[in-house]
Order: C-alpha cells, then sequence, then structure tokens
C-alpha cells in the first residue's frame, strides 16, 4: 500500500517525529510511504518531499495577520502536494498538522474530494484544524 503523509515538518517536534515514527513502521511491513512537509527543510530527510516556500509562507503570514483568514493563502505552494497527490498516486493521505502557514486548506480539500478511492486520515494533534 501506498501511503502519503502531510505535517508541518518532519523529523522535528513532536507530529514530525510522530510522523516519521508511523512511516519507518509501515516501511517495515512493507508499505511505501513519502512524507509531505512543509516548514524546517531538510536535506536529508528520507522518503520525504518538501513542498513549503519561505516566501509564500512569510506571504501567507502577512497575510493572515491583515485578513485573519489562515490557511487560505500559499495557492502556488499548495500546487506542489496537488502534483505529487497526482503523480505519487498513493492509497492513503494521511494528514497531520496542515497549519502552520504552508498550505491553502481549502485548495487541498477541493482536490482530495476528487479522489474517491483515496482513504484520507486526519488526526488532530491540537484544537486547531487548520
Amino acid at each position: 500500500m501506498k501511503i502519503l503523509f502531510i505535517n508541518s515538518v518532519v523529523d522535528f517536534g513532536s507530529t514530525g517525529k510522530i510522523v516519521r515514527q508511523l512511516s519507518d513502521a509501515l516501511i517495515e511491513e512493507g508499505h511505501e510511504t513519502l512524507i509531505a512537509y512543509g516548514r524546517n527543510y531538510d536535506a536529508n530527510a528520507a522518503n520525504s518531499y518538501y513542498i513549503g516556500d519561505k516566501l509564500a509562507t512569510y506571504w501567507h503570514v502577512g497575510m493572515t495577520r491583515l485578513f485573519g483568514q489562515h490557511g487560505l493563502h500559499s495557492n502556488k505552494a499548495t500546487t506542489r502536494p496537488i502534483r505529487k497527490i497526482e503523480s505519487y498516486n498513493p492509497d492513503v493521505i494521511h494528514i497531520h498538522n496542515i497549519h502552520g502557514y504552508y498550505l491553502n486548506v481549502k485548495m487541498l480539500m477541493n482536490h482530495l474530494k476528487n479522489r474517491p478511492h483515496t482513504r484520507i486520515v486526519w488526526t488532530h494533534h491540537d484544537c486547531l484544524g487548520i
């Protein structure tokens, strides 16, 4: 089975470590995994795909502070994970933290709803859905 994880970070902080541990355990069981993450680029992070963009992150922060619409900016940066979803074609997408000024949540969710054969799992690690 192919599993794509989406999280704000990888190998860093609580959620980054949780995602790595899940990915490693699934690989040991014979599954294929990829971790898409948006903050703290790490060239050495195994089986991962950096979807962040520092300029877009700063733009997202500024727009959020001006208009209070967190999770509705970073359109260009969001096309990266959408293209990766299409090329990787996972059986399961496991979403973790998608807040962090790196994704347009509405754009991502609109794309995911058009993938009826892909299972979507969303683990909330805190009270913030976006």
